[in-house]
């Protein structure tokens, strides 16, 4: 790896780790499983003998529980309770260790699977940028401990497994993993990556099935490539059979989960999600049209193409099949995000390759420094908001230290905090994250804030 991408990624890095740190657990979800799930919903607050987990016993007893009466998402909920029971200073490195992985594996993707560290800088800025800009609910999904292992952490590990997929692609007649070991990994690795996000397996296990159909008839196909598949139907499999998924819906939303009173919220959740990443949108499109008038296979480009229509379809159908879903939160936009920036990066790549002119040298200019100007703004409003909320968090825990210390442990009054503007968080670009304590003691967020400090309640002044 040279300096400058070593740089990059460090500055990454750094980044991610300094808002990680300003970002407290604040959420109820955070330490609500911090404790052995109780087996109902997890908006019926916590008994008073609730136990934290503090053990392998504790986790692997919580995680049954979890399965049989909440949900499949096996990965993301094991890794919310580990890092929750090790704490969030494992987590805050971790995470952003994660995060800058994302991007590494975003890279070796879209330059044909090839696993090295020679990364271009300026590439790497700009699927950094990309993340930051056009991925619906950033903060929710790199900085929150419960949505980071939801969302990022899963995705992190399905890249990883398409890797060798994307390799054996550009090269079908080149050996990827002949050992029988190599077979049983991709298996294992596919169950991993299965048990990921309900809305983004599905569309790989498609995918997959068509990438084999196209290469059936070649003679270098090799056993991993299917005992891979057969993992990764087994972990969607997994994730998708579990009781929990239905006690949780009929338990939340009735036996009629599902009606048209949600149809009108999920359109339009879609069409913030297709805004966030209109710009990505266009320049595939864009690009795409104008390749059709070139010969693609005298010059090479019909894999490439083929890929990014491929991943298009993937992008759309990871985002639109959330319209079938009881619940359409935002950040649920976020594996749509990753095929579509691997199809721009693709794009980017075929540019220098084939020397390809999608902008000019001064639209290039004009749109650097509008990036660069975009993310300053944002990032320096957003860090500055984690900060104050880091700042009034630790006062809220300051009072509750105080509590405990008194002879009567009673209710801990807080001051909420500060109710963001609708234009400060325009301008922060949406990262402004927005959680609150309540004012009635028995909520479930507030409930499990005060099981997991030893305190008798807390609630927000009037």
């Amino acid at each position: 790896m040279n300096k400058k991408a070593l740089a990059v990624f460090a500055i990454i890095f750094s980044f991610l780790y300094i808002i990680n740190y300003l970002s407290p657990m604040a959420f109820g979800d955070d330490y609500l499983y911090a404790f052995v799930w109780q087996g109902h919903s997890m908006f019926v607050p916590l008994t008073e003998d609730a136990v934290r987990v503090s053990s392998w016993k504790d986790l692997f007893s919580s995680q049954l529980s979890l399965y049989f009466t909440w949900g499949g998402r096996v990965v993301g909920q094991t890794l919310t309770q580990l890092f929750a029971w090790k704490g969030i200073e494992v987590f805050n490195v971790l995470n952003a260790l994660a995060g800058t992985i994302l991007i590494a594996e975003i890279y070796w993707c879209s330059n044909k699977g090839k696993i090295n560290l020679r990364f271009q800088p300026i590439m790497v800025c700009w699927i950094f940028f990309a993340l930051w800009a056009f991925a619906p609910g950033f903060s929710d999904v790199f900085f929150w401990l419960t949505g980071s292992c939801i969302y990022l952490w899963p995705m992190v590990f399905l890249l990883g497994f398409l890797l060798p997929y994307i390799k054996k692609y550009y090269a079908f007649d080149k050996v990827v993993g002949q050992a029988h070991f190599y077979s049983l990994v991709m298996f294992f690795e596919g169950v991993i990556a299965g048990c990921g996000n309900e809305n983004s397996v599905c569309w790989i296990i498609l995918a997959l099935l068509f990438f084999l159909f196209l290469y059936r008839k070649c003679h270098t196909q090799e056993a991993w490539m299917y005992t891979g598949l057969m993992g990764l139907i087994t972990g969607y499999a997994i994730l998708m059979l579990a009781l929990g998924n239905m006690a949780r819906l009929t338990g939340e939303h009735g036996s009629d989960w599902f009606h048209f009173a949600l149809l009108k919220h999920h359109v339009s959740i879609l069409l913030v999600i297709l805004l966030f990443q209109v710009f990505l949108w266009h320049f595939c499109v864009k690009e795409l049209l104008n390749l059709r008038k070139k010969d693609l296979r005298e010059q090479g480009l019909h894999q490439d193409i083929l890929m990014v229509k491929v991943l298009l379809g993937i992008s759309f159908g990871m985002s639109s099949v959330m319209m079938l879903s009881p619940e359409f939160p935002t950040r649920s936009g976020f594996p749509g995000t990753i095929p579509l920036l691997i199809a721009t990066c693709i794009l980017w790549r075929l540019q220098k390759e084939y020397i390809f002119l999608f902008f000019s040298k001064g639209v290039k200019r004009f749109l650097f420094g509008l990036c660069v100007v975009y993310f300053l703004v944002t990032a320096s409003v957003s860090v500055f908001n984690f900060y104050e909320k880091n700042n009034h968090m630790n006062e809220i825990l300051t009072a509750v230290q105080q509590q405990k210390e008194t002879s009567e442990n009673g209710i801990v009054c807080v001051k909420p905090f500060r109710e963001v503007s609708f234009w400060e968080n325009v301008i922060s670009g949406l990262h402004i994250p927005n959680y609150n304590f309540t004012e009635e003691v028995n909520s479930w967020g507030n409930v499990a804030f005060a099981r997991y400090y030893g305190i008798k309640g807390i609630k927000v002044e009037k």
